[in-house]
């Protein structure tokens, strides 16, 4: 059994004027938001043996914030221009050849991306993939026979579900 677990960025800062879209950090509500998955994350003790990042700021950033609650090296993280630039199928090119020693790995990337990339993969329709929103999706097979509308989606956590 292989998991997959999709992370949507957490919530991005508009404050400066002109800047880049791929140099946009968090806002506090972002990194609120993602402290709360990271925290959930650590307390359920979810590993990954390979973590795939879109190289943009914001997404650096949000896993900078959970890469401890995934027990997982900072510098270990493979940060790519593909989960920026890219599709959800360059996404599905990229986990079926996940080193097949490798039992999860985490996806930290951008919407609309990740929702059509769990909906592709799980065959569900969701509503709203929201900021900072985490799927975990177990999938039976190995990496390489990765099929899509086979996977089974197990959580669908929103930051929102954690708040008191």
């Amino acid at each position: 059994m292989k998991q997959i677990f999709l992370l949507r960025h957490a919530k991005s800062d508009w404050s400066t004027m002109g800047q880049e879209d791929f140099d946009r950090g968090l806002a506090s509500r972002g990194i609120t938001d993602i402290s709360l998955i990271s925290d959930y994350v650590k307390k359920n003790n979810f590993k990954v043996d390979e973590v795939l990042c879109s190289s943009a700021n914001r997404t650096k950033g949000t896993f900078d914030l959970c890469a401890d609650g995934f027990d997982f090296d900072i510098k270990n993280a493979k940060y790519l221009d593909d989960l920026y630039y890219g599709n959800h199928e360059s996404i599905i090119d990229l986990l079926v050849n996940v080193n097949q020693a490798a039992n999860s790995v985490l996806v930290v990337g951008h919407n609309p991306t990740m929702h059509i990339l769990l909906e592709q993969l799980t065959g569900l329709s969701i509503i709203k993939y929201p900021t900072s929103a985490l799927a975990q999706i177990i999938l039976q097979k190995e990496w390489k026979d990765l099929l899509l509308n086979k996977c089974e989606l197990k959580l669908f956590l929103r930051p929102k579900e954690l708040k008191s």
